[in-house]
């Protein structure tokens, strides 16, 4: 019962639609009349933009809505990082007619990863959203297990990266795994 009582429900809310937007977003350029992988879409600038805005409104639920997104954000970028080939549509857009390398594209899209994984960290309050945020992505990593030609290596990357970020942020992961890792030996 402890649980139900430090959850925000509407947060939570707010996090699972944000999450939806951000998975989707970065394939919108189509609809707005950019070129697919366009830097507009598939970069960090909007994240920022969302915590530029959160820091002038300051509204504590809009944080909750930056954590969903940036983590999508993140999860689509990754998958990104892993085209069945590094040309053409793969390459990242700047609307002035300029496709990047496949080096520049890569140097880019990782960080990208790791600006909106890093903002979705830093905008958890508590260790509940951090396992929503998981729970959500294990279900998108499982959605596009079908049709992504790589899973292993994106998925492989996300959880280090979470985890990694996770364990800097919330002690009571690190202390977990301290005491799981000494009930082992």
């Amino acid at each position: 019962m402890i649980f139900i009582k430090n959850i925000n429900l509407l947060g939570f809310v707010l996090i699972f639609v944000a999450f939806l937007f951000g998975i989707k977003l970065p394939d919108w350029d189509f609809k707005l009349g950019l070129r697919h992988r366009s830097i507009v879409t598939h970069s960090p600038f909007i994240t920022l933009l969302l915590v530029l805005a959160y820091k002038v409104k300051n509204d504590f639920f809009f944080k909750y809505f930056i954590v969903g997104f940036s983590i999508a954000i993140a999860i689509h970028m990754i998958f990104d990082l892993f085209p069945y080939k590094w040309q053409g549509g793969a390459l990242l857009k700047i609307p002035i007619n300029i496709s990047c390398d496949e080096k520049t594209t890569k140097l880019f899209f990782s960080m990208t990863v790791l600006v909106n994984i890093f903002i979705g960290i830093f905008y958890m309050t508590d260790i509940y959203e951090y396992v929503f945020v998981i729970l959500l992505s294990c279900i998108i990593f499982i959605k596009k297990r079908k049709y992504e030609k790589s899973f292993i290596r994106p998925m492989l990357i996300f959880v280090f990266l979470i985890g990694t970020l996770g364990i800097l942020k919330f002690e009571i992961i690190f202390e977990q795994l301290k005491i799981m890792y000494t009930n082992f030996i």
